[in-house]
């Protein structure tokens, strides 16, 4: 079994119970012990701020007297700005849905508003950057024209590039629209690294969730958005603690039925070990009543779950995923063993030695091969300035 999470300041056990759902008699009683823990209350507010759970956060510091009121009212402030883009998010999901529907696109999202609704009962309940939907890559030029249409803007120059040419560094396209600033990730596949799950995708079995009046949006089916859940989360060793707390909350509220077929469809596809290491991550940190665990966990499971906790708990500065090699070379041997097979390593092996960035339609031709040279010309720029900081 793992650990219990703790840290120096008791910060991030405060989140965790904030974090567990449902708003039940459980959940207040761990928020009161777990306020009696905490030295440093702005800590706190920074943690939930990174780990961009302020919506679950802010209501369960105005229940501790302890709070000072400076930090209820800014915890209380951003809350209701997640609160409100969420709801223009939701919006403006439905309008994208609809314009790529009466174009014949088919499309579907994942996260979001439509995992909030599923999870939590109310999109405000869950922070979201922006919104992610999924589209077949023969819809591509179709759905950019869509996006162009409705007003948003390119991010990134996909729309300038020949169609596929950039599906072996990029799994989506990024845009934002200039009057609401809603931001958009337009997906067609859901890994970086096309050997993860290739599977699972906009073929994949689909539930429809409903909200507002006669409208409904349409997401993975229940089992297939868990599995989900848990390889996004597991990918990045769970560095945001609302991954795996949206994760707990919808296995919380899955039927056992459900959750039965989650499972047995994670061992389908070869990542059963990955969603039995989120099911006894959760557990840790929200309790087993709130996510009851796998009866046993495999060697591989018991090591996805530790790294989750580790870099759940360290601070913040190692827990930056971008390819960086200045990163602990813990980091890259995690990424390599995450999954086995020679196709998923060798895909994560390129991926290590790229920069995303040097793939643009306006990069020159010469760019991507140099890129391995920059990254390595960074961390050897970056110990000597260590070495001589000593």
């Amino acid at each position: 079994m793992l650990r219990a999470a703790t840290d120096a300041t008791g910060a991030f056990g405060f989140l965790a119970a904030a974090c567990r759902w449902p708003d039940d008699a459980a959940r207040r009683a761990a928020l009161n012990a777990a306020a009696l823990q905490v030295s440093d209350w702005d800590a706190v507010f920074i943690d939930a701020t990174r780990h961009r759970v302020m919506p679950l956060v802010a209501p369960a510091l105005r229940g501790v007297p302890a709070v000072p009121a400076a930090i209820a009212d800014r915890s209380a402030a951003i809350a209701r700005r997640d609160g409100m883009l969420a709801m223009v998010q939701t919006a403006e999901l439905w309008r994208i849905g609809a314009a790529f529907t009466e174009r014949g696109i088919d499309w579907i999202t994942v996260k979001g508003p439509a995992l909030a609704l599923l999870a939590y009962g109310n999109v405000g309940a869950k922070a979201s950057h922006d919104i992610d939907l999924l589209i077949d890559p023969a819809a591509r030029a179709d759905a950019f024209a869509a996006m162009q249409a409705l007003g948003y803007v390119s991010l990134d120059g996909q729309d300038r590039a020949a169609p596929g040419s950039l599906d072996h560094v990029l799994k989506d396209s990024g845009w934002r629209h200039p009057g609401n600033r809603v931001m958009v990730e337009l997906h067609t596949r859901l890994f970086i690294n096309p050997a993860l799950i290739p599977e699972l995708g906009i073929r994949s079995p689909r539930e429809s969730v409903a909200f507002g009046e006669a409208r409904s949006l349409p997401t993975l089916a229940r089992p297939e958005l868990l599995v989900y859940l848990a390889v996004h989360g597991a990918r990045t060793n769970w560095h945001r603690l609302k991954w795996i707390a949206d994760f707990a909350a919808l296995n919380r509220c899955s039927s056992d039925e459900q959750r039965d077929a989650a499972r047995a469809c994670a061992a389908r596809l070869g990542v059963g070990d990955i969603h039995d290491s989120a099911l006894a991550l959760a557990a840790t940190l929200f309790g087993d009543s709130a996510c009851p665990p796998p009866g046993t966990l495999s060697p591989q499971a018991q090591r996805l779950a530790r790294a989750g906790l580790r870099d759940l708990t360290a601070p913040h500065e190692s827990t930056l995923r971008e390819v960086d090699w200045d990163r602990s070379i813990v980091v890259y041997l995690d990424k390599l063993r995450f999954m086995p097979g020679w196709a998923f390593r060798r895909e994560e092996l390129r991926l290590m030695l790229i920069e995303a960035s040097s793939y643009t339609p306006d990069a020159p031709w010469w760019r991507r091969w140099t890129a391995p040279l920059a990254l390595a010309g960074r961390f050897a720029r970056r110990k000597l300035a260590q070495a001589v900081g000593r």
